[in-house]
């Protein structure tokens, strides 16, 4: 860099309005050539009392800032330090404008400095960081960062990781960064000087070369890729170790040789290479070591890979291949080539994106910052799988590059070799291990051209989860917000004309005339239907969810609102029709399509086949008249969402992909052999199947106390009472807990109780959907050590989750479905029709299902101590008490008690397992 001096900056304020809010804190870094050469801090009197979540954020308390000085006082000094510095700061915007009307209060003159947000670099930079917070930053980049949200820590923060981003900028070869300077200016404020800096040193520069040290095809660089998985060993044939002895020789001393591991590998291998059937269904509980337990025998079954592979999550998905096919070989010595295969829109078309830097689509900021963290990017990824960057999505950028697949590849391109989908088709043909999510398996079914090999063996890890997974491909689920806004989009197309006057091509302009204005007819028709709906189906705070079946049938509508209806579909129709009609005009005419236009028809018939997508189910929906689909309406803001499930269409056998495999094998920690053994193969049709249920590791008696509280005496607030019941758990020393709920209004009750309660207390407090996502509590829970989760639905589900040091969980209800639900009630209605018991067929056996997925997140090995806390009696007093009981595993004791004695059970057993 020259010789500037950049002030790095950082303000604490009672708020975020400067027209009434104040400093209260005020930090500068100075940076110069690379290094810090001097700061300056101070807390700033406000004149005003610090709200309360300003001091529970920040820390500073009006006690602190009481003998500060006012910013009149230090005004002059800032203006000095400054005026003469390109002013940094996170999130520039903020920051600058609030410190220059401070400074125009106070009788300074405003700042006219030059302007660098680190927020912008950042992502440009940093594309695959966890956040772009600077708290997520400094993990990102190893960073000490003490005190969040204190002044001077962040700013010394900031000006460390604004040095991080000086020196990758370096790093960028030239032809690229070339490219990223042109970019730059549709940045905001002066974020464009650093990357003219940076481009005029390398041009100094005797030779380019040097810095050129990845593959360069245009204005893109790209990292080598790696074809070493083509260089495929012939495997030495190797014998399964029969024996324990056998096996206790491959063991070191690093792997723990477990019987019931031992167990599901003899039972897996016997089941592959020396039985008939085609399912088998283990269940085998946390701790086992599944992943190996399965891998591991079928590494042995030399002639018939690639072993397909489908779990539930990205993060069970990263263990097998970068940590249990490793451990796979260190135990076996079987070097065996994995693999995560996904569907090709996850995945970057270098093509495309080498249109959209050369005449930019849109020139927008947010397109640009996308276009220079993807050119980052390319220079680092391996996979080109866009889910490694951080950024939305949902941004029409990623729209136009990402890819639809080999067969929109040009051969001619001189992208061609480079492509990342051509290069993951090339790995899957040699790949030995193939892992795919149950989403991806599931969507096979719907796929025209199958992207998963066929193979003798698939392994469904988790495969509880398949059940749900399988309805939500099945089910039909129709937004008449969305399909409002591409109606929208559809009208206003001037885009799409533009560039097709260009092609003078009268016909296509005529069709997109048409569309526009039936467009037009849709939105009237499908408003007058919603509100029809509205009338008829007596919504409320309370209903927002109704079956169709309730309603008039459409003969009995009246006769307008039935003209109106056959309109509609009449239109929808004649869309779809004219639809493909243009798609097939466009894709004639798209070699003399210039780049920009290209993109502006591309964002067009993206709409056009989202329409059409939607027209289809709609015509479906309303012509059904199956007995066994189920069909409801949602209602949310206003708008409604037409959804339908054909439960007939939740079979195993009908899917494409369960004829592709020789051998299927169904493993889950909570698949309950033992109480239902047809319950989890009569969700999936699943015929013919041999179970197994592998023993558990823990000594429940020991490790684990259930304490049910029982209810003598009625409960007035529920949302007290479980709020009183956390807040006394946690004063027998119990600060790392998970509160499971079955219902989100409960949730929110007793999370606003105990915010108040702890308002100035250091608890950390998380609730799902108010402090973020599942997985956002669950990685700050595990940074932080610890805390109260207040978690409802995907928090009881499974343990894709890791929650350490948890002491605690409280259930405060059996979880049980609502039946009320019209899913529900009308699964519960299919069922009877089958002749069967809907409540004991499939209520208890998912409340125990989960009662017994809740329990596994509290023991996750042979260390692990807790307890779990029951507020519902139910379970011990119902008359279906001892079918839930029996879904808890043997040698779990169940007690029933007060609440005060349950506290003091759980002290006790705590004290004793310290």
């Amino acid at each position: 860099m020259n010789e500037s001096i950049y002030a790095v900056v950082d303000i604490e304020t009672t708020g975020t309005n400067p027209e009434r809010d104040k400093i209260i804190q005020f930090a500068c870094v100075l940076v110069q050539n690379g290094k810090i050469i001097n700061y300056f801090s101070t807390d700033v009197n406000p004149l005003l009392a610090i709200p309360k979540n300003i001091e529970s954020l920040t820390g500073i308390s009006n006690q602190q800032v009481a003998n500060a000085p006012y910013f009149e006082d230090i005004a002059p000094i800032i203006s000095q330090l400054i005026s003469d510095c390109v002013f940094v700061a996170h999130n520039v915007y903020f920051d600058f404008a609030f410190l220059n009307s401070e400074l125009s209060r106070a009788g300074e003159i405003e700042l006219k400095t030059k302007c660098i947000d680190t927020v912008e670099l950042s992502q440009i930079l940093y594309p695959t960081s966890a956040g772009f917070r600077v708290s997520d930053l400094a993990e990102t980049l190893d960073l000490t960062h003490d005190n969040p949200h204190q002044a001077l820590s962040d700013a010394y923060v900031t000006a460390e990781l604004f040095i991080c981003l000086c020196e990758k900028l370096k790093t960028i070869p030239y032809v690229t960064l070339k490219k990223m300077t042109e970019l730059s200016y549709l940045l905001g404020v002066d974020n464009s000087m650093l990357f003219e800096e940076v481009l005029l040193s390398k041009e100094s520069q005797v030779t380019k070369a040097e810095f050129d040290r990845v593959k360069t095809i245009e204005c893109i660089s790209l990292r080598e890729k790696d074809y070493t998985f083509k260089e495929k060993k012939v495997r030495e044939r190797k014998d399964f170790p029969k024996t324990n002895k056998e096996k206790e020789l491959l063991f070191t001393s690093s792997f723990v040789n477990r019987e019931p591991q031992i167990k599901m590998m003899d039972t897996i291998y016997d089941f592959v290479e020396k039985e008939q059937g085609k399912n088998l269904i283990i269940e085998a509980s946390t701790g086992v070591g599944k992943s190996l337990g399965y891998l591991m025998p079928l590494s042995y079954n030399n002639n018939n890979y690639p072993i397909i592979v489908s779990t539930s999550t990205i993060m069970l998905q990263e263990q097998l291949i970068d940590s249990t096919l490793e451990q796979l070989k260190q135990v076996t010595d079987n070097d065996l080539f994995g693999m995560v295969l996904k569907s090709y829109q996850h995945y970057i078309d270098l093509e495309k994106f080498n249109k959209t830097l050369k005449e930019c689509p849109i020139e927008q900021k947010q397109y640009a910052i996308n276009q220079m963290a993807v050119l980052t990017w390319l220079i680092e990824t391996e996979t080109g799988d866009l889910d490694e960057i951080n950024l939305n999505k949902q941004h029409v950028f990623f729209d136009h590059i990402k890819h639809r697949g080999l067969h929109t590849l040009n051969s001619q391109s001189n992208f061609y070799q480079e492509d990342f989908v051509k290069y993951l088709e090339e790995k899957k043909e040699v790949a030995d291990v193939i892992v795919v999510n149950h989403a991806f398996l599931c969507e096979e079914n719907k796929r025209d051209i199958s992207l998963i090999p066929k193979s003798s063996v698939l392994v469904i890890d988790e495969s509880h989860k398949l059940i749900s997974q399988f309805e939500n491909q099945e089910m039909i689920s129709l937004s008449f917000n969305h399909v409002f806004s591409l109606l929208k989009k559809l009208k206003e197309s001037e885009e799409a004309n533009l560039a097709l006057a260009k092609l003078n091509h009268s016909k296509l302009n005529r069709t997109v005339e048409l569309l526009g204005t039936f467009s037009i007819d849709v939105r009237e028709d499908l408003h007058w239907l919603e509100r029809f709906l509205i009338e008829v189906g007596g919504f409320s705070e309370g209903k927002e969810e109704v079956l169709m079946e309730s309603l008039p049938e459409v003969l009995e509508w009246p006769i307008p609102m039935r003209k109106n209806l056959k309109e509609l579909i009449t239109i929808l129709n004649e869309i779809n029709q004219l639809t493909e009609d243009f798609k097939q005009e466009i894709i004639k005419n798209m070699s003399n399509i210039k780049t920009k236009d290209y993109f502006n028809l591309l964002d067009y018939l993206y709409v056009l086949e989202q329409i059409s997508e939607w027209n289809k189910h709609f015509s479906t929906y309303f012509k059904t008249l199956e007995k066994t689909n189920v069909r409801w309406i949602t209602l949310k803001k206003d708008h409604f969402t037409l959804k339908m499930l054909d439960f007939s269409k939740l079979s195993i056998q009908t899917t494409r992909w369960y004829e592709s495999f020789e051998k299927i094998i169904y493993t889950s920690g909570t698949l309950q052999l033992d109480v239902d053994s047809s319950y989890f193969e009569k969700q999936l049709n699943i015929p013919d199947a041999k179970k197994v249920k592998i023993e558990d590791t823990f000594d429940y008696q020991k490790n684990a106390k259930f304490l049910v509280v029982s209810k003598k005496e009625k409960v007035s607030n529920q949302a007290t009472f479980i709020a009183k019941t956390i807040i006394e758990s946690r004063n027998i020393g119990k600060e790392s807990m998970l509160v499971l709920f079955t219902s989100h209004h409960l949730l929110k009750q007793v999370y606003q109780q105990l915010s108040q309660h702890y308002n100035q207390q250091d608890v950390e407090l998380y609730a799902q959907d108010i402090t973020g996502t599942k997985e956002k509590i669950a990685k700050q829970f595990a940074k932080r050590a610890g805390g109260i989760i207040l978690g409802a639905n995907s928090f009881w589900e499974g343990v894709d989750l890791n929650l350490p040091n948890l002491d605690l969980i409280i259930m405060t209800k059996l979880p049980f479905d609502p039946p009320k639900r019209p899913l529900i009630e009308a699964k519960y209605r299919f069922i009877e029709e089958q002749g069967m018991n809907p409540f004991y067929t499939e209520a208890i056996p998912q409340a125990g299902m989960r009662l017994r997925q809740g329990l596994g997140r509290l023991l996750r090995s042979d260390a692990d101590r807790g307890v779990i806390l029951l507020l519902d009696d139910r379970l011990t007093k119902s008359s279906y008490s001892q079918q839930l009981l029996a879904y808890l595993p043997h040698g779990l004791q169940v007690e029933e008690c007060s609440l005060e004695a349950s506290l003091a059970q759980m002290s006790l057993f705590f004290t004793e397992n310290n």
